[in-house]
């Protein structure tokens, strides 16, 4: 039984996720069933690993499919049986290990809890996996190594995975990364760190489809390697502590520093090889087992709305931040008795937030990023909207959903913010959009399900009793209806 989930594991997920070796399990272009004797010698906790993140895709798998139909997975029971045999394996770390981590770290969370965001064990837990990592010396170039071919190949690709993980759920999760770029030399992956050896293996050649496949697969994860390294500069140089406290109210050095972001970006996009193009694709796999391309692609999209989330924090003039000094009974009492005295002694209108820059000049460049701003939610919104099934049937990394949270509260911003009423009305279209496809889209995969919830809590209780809105927006709002 076990070969069923590790073919199921191949197709769907060693493609996005490249972290255990073909020529070690015996696999080639064309045989993607492991024999029984390989499987017998791999660790527990490896092959616990793999049959558990293989299980959504089993419904792909007539054998499985039906045995699935009448006996319940014993999905939750294999996730045990990782956690507790890796707390054993920490103290002497192998590659398994962090291989069996990492899936274990993208294991999607049980549907009760899919609208709840990740709880702060996922990144201690991203730190543990980054200490096996650099425990392994996978933090140093192999190339040069005595090691097998098949390991080298191996410990660079498990490299990358695991700096990928560390450079966006910094990103999402608001952390300090554990990588510094000074500790670490392993170089780029290349198309040769794909390769399977099939010296020992009697075939005819695979097909050319295959090797078009295997190929493209490994331009995939190259693509989102390169990707990971432009989230690293985004979050050192937008979001990391000092940088956030240096630009949050200068907007003039925030476009400075977000102007070389936004070239890597499309340097980025200009270099991708033509079949990983969403335009370029003529038709999707209807059991998702192509190259996950609108993946990739959302990964790319989210560094834009990061990149224009960062520009829009000096556009509005925040409020001065309290004093800080040991608060008594009588001084917050004085407090509360003067914020509520100017509160009736003002009018609505002088305490409203105030842009911090001139957008009276439509060609300054603070009405172009605002309008860059908008077109890159509709963007995202276009993006999730022409998602079909083959898309949502692929593998994900679990830090997507928050990804999708993040563009929600990107887009409630556009409107909270809007500095006048027909950018309120532009906003508050697109937050109807967005609300629309999260709701059609989340039927098909739970991904979408914590930022679909975010949104509808806003809605439930109010914007007006969550955000204070200028008078404007409250006209934008009050124009329509939310369905």
């Amino acid at each position: 039984m076990g070969f069923f989930f590790s073919t199921r594991f191949v197709k769907f997920i060693f493609p996005t996720l490249p972290i255990i070796s073909r020529s070690l399990f015996g696999l080639t272009s064309t045989r993607i069933t492991p024999d029984q004797h390989v499987l017998n010698s791999m660790p527990v906790h490896l092959l616990a690993a793999i049959y558990a993140s293989a299980q959504p895709f089993t419904k792909f798998d007539e054998c499985l499919s039906v045995l699935n139909a009448y006996s319940t997975p014993p999905t939750e029971k294999l996730w045990r049986l990782v956690w507790e045999t890796l707390l054993q394996e920490i103290h002497t770390p192998h590659l398994a290990a962090l291989q069996a981590g990492l899936l274990y770290l993208h294991k999607a969370p049980e549907k009760s809890q899919s609208a709840v965001a990740d709880s702060a064990s996922v990144w201690s837990f991203a730190g543990l996996l980054v200490g096996l990592a650099t425990s392994l010396g996978l933090h140093l170039e192999c190339g040069l190594m005595g090691l097998p071919a098949w390991e080298r190949r191996l410990r660079r690709r498990l490299w990358w995975a695991v700096y990928s993980e560390d450079k966006w759920r910094s990103l999402l999760m608001g952390r300090p990364p554990y990588i510094r770029d000074d500790e670490w030399d392993t170089t780029e992956l290349n198309d040769s760190d794909f390769h399977i050896d099939e010296a020992h293996v009697v075939l005819l050649s695979p097909p050319s489809s295959a090797l078009a496949q295997d190929a493209l697969h490994a331009q995939q994860f190259q693509c989102f390697a390169r990707l990971s390294r432009i989230a690293d500069e985004v979050q050192h140089d937008l979001y990391a502590l000092r940088s956030s406290q240096r630009l949050s109210s200068n907007f003039s050095e925030s476009l400075k520093t977000a102007r070389p972001l936004l070239q890597r970006l499309r340097q980025w996009y200009v270099q991708l090889p033509a079949p990983l193009r969403l335009h370029d694709r003529l038709f999707a796999s209807i059991d998702g087992t192509g190259p996950q391309l609108t993946c990739l692609h959302f990964a790319y999209t989210l560094l834009e709305v990061f990149i224009f989330r960062a520009l829009l924090r000096p556009m509005v003039r925040s409020a001065t931040p309290p004093p800080l000094f040991e608060e008594t009974e009588a001084s917050a009492n004085f407090t509360a008795a003067l914020d509520d005295y100017i509160f009736h002694i003002m009018e609505s209108d002088e305490i409203e937030p105030t842009p911090a820059i001139d957008l009276a000049n439509e060609n300054g460049a603070g009405s172009a990023v605002l309008k860059a701003a908008e077109n890159c939610a509709a963007k995202m919104l276009r993006l999730v909207m022409r998602m079909a099934y083959s898309d949502l049937a692929g593998y994900w990394f679990s830090w997507s959903r928050i990804g999708f949270a993040t563009t929600t509260s990107f887009i409630l911003l556009l409107l909270v913010q809007a500095p006048s009423k027909d950018h309120a009305i532009r906003a508050r279209r697109l937050v109807h959009m967005w609300r629309q496809a999260l709701r059609r889209q989340s039927e098909g995969s739970s991904l979408m399900n914590l930022a679909l919830v975010r949104l509808d809590a806003l809605h439930w209780t109010g914007l007006c009793r969550n955000y204070y809105l200028p008078k404007h927006v409250k006209e934008a709002l009050d124009e329509t209806v939310y369905q």
